[in-house]
């Protein structure tokens, strides 16, 4: 007695397909993963620069003043306009008749993006002679 003879196999199995998409639903997830920390992380980075920027540029705006012209207290501005919404504080202090001191806070308004930044600087009078000796 002859047996047929398997003919070829033509196409995919159900099973088959059913493991590639399986394997492909893996992937995408674990992708996606990736790509939301690194749109979190760019976001970071991107408000990082925007508080450095605006630091830096109070501290160029006091740094240019003389001593005298720096009023003792605090003071604050507020942006909420793009690209980021932050609170800009200084507070200047006499330390004595010849020094003050300069503290500059810029605040995220955004909750939970990243934290104040503080700077503090020590400013001595050039009107006089200084004295180095403490008497």
């Amino acid at each position: 007695m002859n047996r047929p003879t398997p003919r070829a196999r033509r196409g995919f199995s159900v099973i088959e397909v059913l493991i590639a998409i399986v394997i492909f639903g893996i992937a995408s997830v674990a992708l996606a993963g990736l790509t939301m920390r690194t749109a979190r992380r760019n976001t970071l980075t991107s408000v990082r620069a925007y508080q450095t920027v605006f630091m830096s540029s109070e501290l160029a705006r006091v740094t240019a003043l003389p001593t005298a012209a720096l009023v003792p207290g605090t003071s604050c501005d507020t942006t909420t306009s793009a690209p980021w919404m932050y609170q800009r504080c200084t507070t200047v202090t006499n330390v004595s008749t010849r020094q003050q001191q300069v503290r500059v806070i810029v605040r995220p308004l955004a909750a939970g993006l990243t934290t104040p930044d503080t700077v503090i600087i020590d400013r001595a009078s050039n009107v006089g002679a200084l004295d180095f000796g403490g008497t």
